[in-house]
């Protein structure tokens, strides 16, 4: 088989989307009464409103597999047909083995390989195109699975206003497939800038400073948020990654039919599309509603705009994060 012979002709492009979002309703006046920072003063900072954390016995995976199911069956798609899973997470079940591991068990995908990828709040977008870039390269894969999945609410400190203003639990999913020429992702791109490498963290049980009973009282199990150099860090380079992935498929930001950002907070997303000179009208968001999902959040904005009609087919759309480290990727998918 030459290399030729080795590429599918087509596209890949999403096929199905799938969501969870857990029913433990925290609002801001418990968050409020936690931190000492006033309801509206929460409201009036992120403009979130609620957000949703897991129940006691619920674990990442089982969150990721409700997600999945929905996705598989939107696609019409056997689970036994799936060739790879991505789990996109950095609160798995486990420190290892992967968490993706465990969903191809909970739905049955018995011929899929499977691996966890780390790329924070932006690692549903990195999966989407780290699976559409190995299916274009593989033609014995028809279709793979992404999840983004984010059990944050037992890493934070809900003293905390700097974490605890922000975060839910969610988990959501796409089942990707073949689709025609020039429709999926058409272009991407990502970008990583280092120097904010301690901005958003979570120490404990790293390699670095392992969990022990001497230290346990530090709080290094906690997320750590510098909330000012988020804001920074996403002003000044997100726009720049969105237009460098516009670049490579010959379009501008006025190509783009909807925006699917990383849920971070509503008032990053308004100076975002402020800055790109855009109305909200051409972003969909739900975080006011269910709060900063991590992981999920592309995923599940991307998933209550197709199921709201928001995204239809031909559209241009361009799904966007940012992550903690700080990653920042964009890809642009001709909706099918």
């Amino acid at each position: 088989m030459s290399p030729s012979d080795r590429v599918r002709p087509g596209g890949v492009g999403v096929i199905g989307v799938g969501r969870y979002v857990p029913e433990k309703l925290v609002t801001n006046e418990q968050v409020a009464a936690w931190t000492g920072m006033s309801a509206a003063a929460i409201e009036e900072k992120t403009g979130i409103r609620a957000r949703y954390v897991a129940a006691d016995g619920e674990t990442a995976s089982a969150m990721a597999a409700t997600a999945a199911s929905q996705a598989l069956e939107t696609a019409g798609v056997d689970p036994a047909r799936l060739g790879i899973i991505v789990a996109c997470t950095f609160t798995g079940d486990y420190v290892y083995p992967a968490m993706a591991c465990r969903l191809q068990q909970l739905i049955g995908a018995r011929s899929a390989g499977a691996f966890d990828l780390m790329a924070n709040c932006t690692g549903f977008q990195v999966g989407l195109d780290m699976v559409a870039s190995r299916m274009m390269v593989d033609p014995t894969i028809d279709h793979a699975l992404v999840v983004g999945a984010a059990l944050q609410s037992r890493f934070i400190d809900w003293s905390d206003a700097d974490s605890a203003i922000y975060f839910g639990d969610g988990a959501s999913a796409a089942v990707l497939g073949r689709v025609p020429e020039g429709y999926g992702i058409i272009a991407s791109d990502v970008y990583t800038n280092p120097a904010a490498f301690e901005s958003v963290r979570l120490r404990g049980g790293g390699s670095s400073h392992p969990l022990r009973p001497d230290n346990i009282s530090q709080g290094l199990q906690y997320y750590e948020v510098d909330g000012l150099e988020v804001w920074k860090q996403v002003v000044r380079y997100q726009p720049q990654n969105i237009r460098r992935a516009l670049e490579k498929a010959g379009m501008t930001t006025d190509d783009v039919d909807v925006f699917i950002f990383h849920q971070a907070n509503l008032r990053l997303i308004e100076y975002l599309m402020g800055k790109m000179r855009k109305p909200m009208s051409m972003t969909y968001t739900n975080v006011a509603a269910i709060g900063n999902t991590a992981d999920a959040s592309i995923g599940l904005a991307l998933c209550d705009a197709v199921r709201a009609g928001a995204i239809r087919r031909d559209d241009i759309v361009a799904v966007s994060g940012v992550g903690a480290g700080f990653t920042f990727g964009t890809s642009v998918l001709r909706w099918y």
